[in-house]
């Protein structure tokens, strides 16, 4: 009888730190930047203020669209963890959704944003058939990250 595990933990909190200290960094440099502007006596300032305002703006909203995520993911004897919280400043608590391994009846994978917004939906069944989870968002972690837990949700699928 041979007993083989798959214990696996991803966790992108590196990244998510960058990700958080980039929305820091880009509020931090346009309020400096406006600042400078109002105080330079510079021609038309507003006008410069408003193309800057404009592009800070695009940036982030396209930010939030990509729904940013601190993921940990562990795969244990057991059950599949998957546990997130939004980047973005307006954020919830941390969600978690632990499913047992025999349980987990299926997933989809959806890209959306040119494959810049990975979206992962998991499905558990119960005893009243297969409940489904609200999906989450891979776009923060790396292509090696999200290989490796898409790999595990195929692994451990009922539905392959």
């Amino acid at each position: 009888m041979e007993f083989y595990t798959h214990a696996m933990t991803i966790n992108n909190q590196n990244r998510a730190s960058w990700i958080k200290l980039a929305y820091y960094l880009l509020i931090f440099l346009f309020l400096a930047s406006v600042i400078l502007l109002l105080y330079l006596n510079i021609s038309k300032p507003y006008q410069v203020i408003g193309i800057i305002s404009a592009s800070v703006i695009s940036v982030i909203i396209f930010s939030f669209h990509l729904n940013f995520n601190f993921i940990i993911y562990k795969e244990g004897d057991d059950k599949i963890i998957l546990r997130y919280y939004p980047l973005h400043p307006f954020h919830d608590n941390f969600k978690s959704i632990e499913i047992p391994k025999n349980c987990l009846a299926k997933y989809d994978l959806e890209t959306k944003t040119f494959g810049l917004k990975p979206i992962v939906t998991l499905y558990q069944l119960t005893e009243k058939g297969i409940a489904k989870y609200p999906s989450v968002c891979l776009s923060a972690l790396s292509k090696t990250e999200r290989k490796k837990l898409i790999e595990s949700l195929s692994r451990n699928s009922l539905n392959k």
